[in-house]
């Protein structure tokens, strides 16, 4: 599989960074994913660090190649979203850390994304928007019943409020699945609302054009400080330009384009039997503590 990645990641004007990003790749398949730690709440820096090593780890003991995808990225999330809970309960005292994530995979010529909250993939072709995931927020459910335009979104008092995260009660968030089939030169663009927040849309599909890709990524998180300054959010992005599969035992391996994975074997049960105990000890001390 041949591919191009970039990243940038900035402090903005705040006096710490609570944004993580990951790019794993193993044979025929990449793993990208920005996680932006919850201000509003404890050690968000916490949450977004554990979130994205737990990721790197189920992805580094998959079985390749990973055959179902969606299945996959949803227990990947629900996992991690178990781990920022312990984390939490082992600190002194007990603190409760959330964050955002979203997190993508790339397997041969296809594209499978999950996220919760408000960090955002786009995904770009010939310099035009051709999808995007869609915010766990109050205002994009505004937005989407066309009471609020994307302009006014990006200044609206309630545009910091996420209705799903990780972390927080143990209780399992729900995940938005979504996926694609990849043609040369597509450019996958994983961010923080740091980034997007900060960009009209078209700026940022305009900076993220064909070329180096790892300058353009820069040249977007430098626009993205600068017009947001002097009150600019952490700012992260994670970019991969597709070029072409390479590996044919992984390509095309769904049956036509942009549709489910057909469903797989399950994976081991052993992961999914520590992933129950794990979820039920959290549960149990959760109503302990009642």
């Amino acid at each position: 599989m041949k591919i191009v990645t970039a990243s940038a990641n900035r402090l903005g004007n705040r006096a710490s960074n609570q944004d993580r990003c990951l790019v794993e790749q193993l044979p025929g398949h990449a793993l990208l994913a920005v996680a932006d730690g919850m201000g509003g709440h404890d050690r968000g820096e916490l949450a977004a660090q554990v979130t994205v090593d737990s990721l790197a780890r189920r992805f580094r003991h998959q079985t390749l190649p990973i055959a179902d995808p969606r299945r996959f990225l949803e227990q990947a999330l629900h996992s991690a979203h178990l781990d920022v809970v312990d984390a939490g309960r082992s600190h002194h005292p007990p603190i409760t850390p959330r964050t955002t994530c979203v997190v993508c995979l790339v397997r041969g010529d296809r594209t499978w994304w999950a996220h919760v909250g408000d960090s955002r993939l786009y995904l770009l072709r010939d310099g035009a928007l051709l999808a995007r995931t869609r915010d766990h927020t109050p205002v994009e459910e505004l937005l989407q019943g066309g009471m609020l335009t994307e302009e006014e979104l990006r200044t609206h008092p309630l545009r910091n409020s996420v209705s799903r995260c990780l972390g927080g009660p143990p209780r399992l968030p729900k995940i938005s699945l979504g996926d694609a089939t990849l043609r040369r030169g597509d450019t996958l663009l994983l961010c923080s609302d740091g980034l997007w927040s900060a960009l009209p849309e078209p700026e940022l599909v305009a900076l993220c054009a064909n070329g180096d890709l790892e300058r353009h990524i820069e040249r977007l998180a430098d626009a993205a400080e600068a017009a947001s300054y002097p009150n600019a959010d952490n700012i992260s992005a994670v970019a991969l330009r597709w070029l072409d599969a390479g590996d044919r035992s992984v390509r095309g391996a769904d049956s036509g384009p942009d549709r489910e994975t057909p469903p797989a074997p399950a994976r081991d049960p052993l992961a999914e039997a520590i992933d129950n105990i794990h979820r039920a000890m959290i549960e149990y001390a959760s109503e302990m503590k009642k």
